[in-house]
């Protein structure tokens, strides 16, 4: 099994800012949110220990900067945030372990994010996900449903579980036989462009990152233009 990728870290989250909150012990969320019909293909009981929380918008929520599911969930002893209408992240959405627990994210309307970086949380968005740029979904310990549309520069999903009910606005490519996407099937070293193949792959075409696709990861959300053109 492999271990977490290790591209983020588990220091202590900021404070949300802009944001109006509610904070739900576990098993009263559970009841006043539905978490069970939210959450139909989620183990609820492994989010419940240590009196963990849930952050509830009422409404819609805005959270200024980055957000990190990892660090929520062992750092601040939150078992996920709900978010009854939109849900807006000016950064990054961040989940870089895949073989863990994080916080899961369920958002009752439209979720936009500058990027999203999906391990192994469970993320629920009931109508459209919006990102200004990158939505990586890795790893099949994670789930990520979308039941409207997606609409990022890219969308790249990687052996990960990830449904998008309606259309695809966004270039990319799937590699997971677990995946519901209108993209095309394909894989890293065969979307990376040839003067940057040297940087991330070997000559069996394996990846020079020990954790995986992280660095081609960090690439994109740094902006780097390194995946071929499609016609």
């Amino acid at each position: 099994m492999p271990a977490p990728r290790l591209g983020g870290s588990r220091t202590r989250v900021k404070p949300l800012a802009n944001s109006q909150f509610t904070l739900l012990p576990f098993a009263d969320a559970v009841e006043r949110l539905d978490l069970a019909t939210q959450f139909n293909a989620l183990a609820l009981d492994r989010y419940g220990k240590d009196d963990r929380q849930v952050r509830f918008y009422e409404k819609s929520g805005v959270i200024e900067g980055d957000i990190d599911l990892d660090a929520l969930y062992y750092a601040d002893n939150v078992a996920g945030i709900f978010a009854k209408q939109d849900l807006t992240v000016t950064g990054t959405i961040k989940n870089w372990e895949i073989d863990t627990t994080a916080a899961f994210l369920a958002v009752g309307r439209d979720l936009k994010c500058g990027n999203l970086v999906a391990g192994c949380a469970d993320i629920r968005v009931r109508r459209d996900l919006k990102a200004d740029g990158v939505i990586v979904s890795t790893y099949n310990h994670g789930y990520m449903e979308v039941s409207r549309d997606v609409i990022a520069r890219y969308l790249i999903i990687d052996d990960h579980t990830t449904i998008v009910r309606r259309e695809v606005k966004a270039a990319g490519f799937k590699e997971a036989a677990n995946a519901i996407a209108e993209l095309p099937d394909s894989d890293w070293v065969s979307e990376i462009r040839p003067e940057f193949k040297d940087e991330f792959f070997d000559s069996r075409g394996e990846m020079l990152c020990g954790n995986g696709n992280v660095e081609l990861v960090q690439a994109l959300l740094a902006g780097r233009d390194i995946l071929r053109a499609r016609d």
